[in-house]
């Protein structure tokens, strides 16, 4: 084969194999990613659960409590609930309910109120009436919570920027600090808690029928390998066909038409 006519195959082969290779090296980082999650998961399983207070967190506060158990006391404020869409639970449609709880402690007068914005967990959706949304009980006195920390909740494919919710909108596509802090008008702590337990009232355990059922982080580990394991046979198969069709098979073609010519 000539210098120009494996030109083309041999750029086609190195694009794909540097392709395959990148997005297998990708999926074994978010593996290796996972399973140092589980692990920080399983330590701070281990640790008591940090008081979060009214006083606002720094921004490296809030990443030192990134993953944390945590636990907060004051006022869960229903009326500014948000239902994240396109959340299902064993197959069922629903929402992750997001609830906004007014922190109790000392502050100055006329300071403004700390909050924290709690992911209670999944509801189910009205399966006849798309926008109707589920009756979730609220305590209507201060309750402690427990949750996991985290500064920020994974984000749904969009396939436009959604535009900025209503005052009255309460079903949104995708959530974000920023975006709840505007909307609501509420001061916010730069983390929100991952609520794993029911929330414990002055008569103890709330019961309040939300499902909870969080995903450990290193639940797909093994899907991430497998997808790297796929992406790197691309890259070995791809170099394997180029090394047969461009280098291998023009050789044993010249040498047969030589022994011919012989």
């Amino acid at each position: 084969m000539s210098v120009a006519r494996a030109l083309m195959p041999t750029l086609a082969a190195v694009v794909l194999v540097a392709i395959a290779v990148s997005l297998g090296n990708w999926q074994t980082r978010r593996a290796d990613e996972k399973r140092e999650l589980q692990h920080q998961r399983e330590a701070a399983d281990r640790e008591a659960p940090a008081l979060l207070g009214p006083l606002v967190l720094s921004d490296a506060e809030a990443r030192q409590l990134e993953g944390r158990r945590v636990v907060v006391r004051g006022t869960l404020l229903p009326e500014r609930n948000v239902y994240i869409d396109n959340r299902s639970h064993k197959g069922v449609a629903g929402f992750h309910l997001a609830t906004p709880l007014r922190i109790e402690g000392a502050r100055a007068a006329n300071a403004e109120a700390m909050h924290v914005l709690v992911l209670r967990g999944w509801v189910p959706r009205d399966p006849y009436e798309r926008t109707r949304l589920p009756e979730v009980p609220a305590p209507d006195g201060p309750v402690e919570l427990t949750g996991l920390a985290q500064r920020e909740l994974p984000q749904a494919l969009e396939l436009r920027s959604s535009e900025t919710p209503g005052v009255e909108q309460r079903i949104w596509q995708n959530l974000t600090l920023d975006a709840f802090a505007a909307w609501s008008g509420l001061r916010l702590q730069p983390l929100l808690i991952r609520q794993t337990a029911p929330a414990r009232g002055d008569g103890g355990p709330v019961a309040d029928e939300i499902v909870r059922e969080w995903p450990q982080p290193g639940f797909d580990v093994d899907k991430h390998r497998g997808y790297a394991f796929q992406w790197y046979a691309l890259a070995g198969t791809t170099a394997a066909l180029w090394v047969w069709f461009v280098v291998l098979r023009p050789l044993l073609a010249r040498r047969d038409e030589a022994g011919r010519v012989k």
